[in-house]
């Protein structure tokens, strides 16, 4: 038997889910609210990374965006494949200029699995689209 198959696993599968996708957001939304109410603080690390101070509001937008619609059904896939781009993308961006496993790049690397495992286990995914469930 599987082990996310079983009763108190299987039931316990969409808290643990939205304890992930919470979590993740979080975060996510702290980033932004920085980016929006203090830029100075990162506006020495944006032009370390060669992106001008002039980008936070329009980076802090595409996050609110993707949380926004990470955490509701209808659109989580939309906002969790938003949200990965995000962090692929800051994880190009230090690969870029030579940090490619610093902190920045682990955190983004943890976050974007934090967030798609909390997505699918709150979504329950159990088979693969298309599969015929057996009985």
């Amino acid at each position: 038997m599987p082990i996310l198959s079983r009763p108190f696993l299987a039931s316990a599968r969409p808290r643990i889910g939205w304890i992930c996708s919470i979590l993740v957001s979080a975060l996510l939304l702290a980033n932004a609210l920085v980016m929006l109410l203090a830029p100075g603080v990162l506006a020495a690390p944006q032009e370390h990374i060669g992106y001008p101070p002039g980008q936070l509001p329009y980076l802090a937008g595409i996050l609110i965006l993707g949380v926004c619609g990470f955490l509701t059904r209808r659109f989580g896939a939309t906002g969790c494949a938003l949200l990965t781009a995000f962090l692929g993308g800051a994880v190009a961006s230090h690969a870029r200029i030579g940090e490619a496993f610093s902190v920045p790049v682990l955190i983004c690397g943890l976050l974007g699995v934090l967030l798609w495992v909390g997505w699918l286990m709150r979504e329950a995914v159990t088979e693969a689209p298309g599969a015929a469930s057996q009985v």
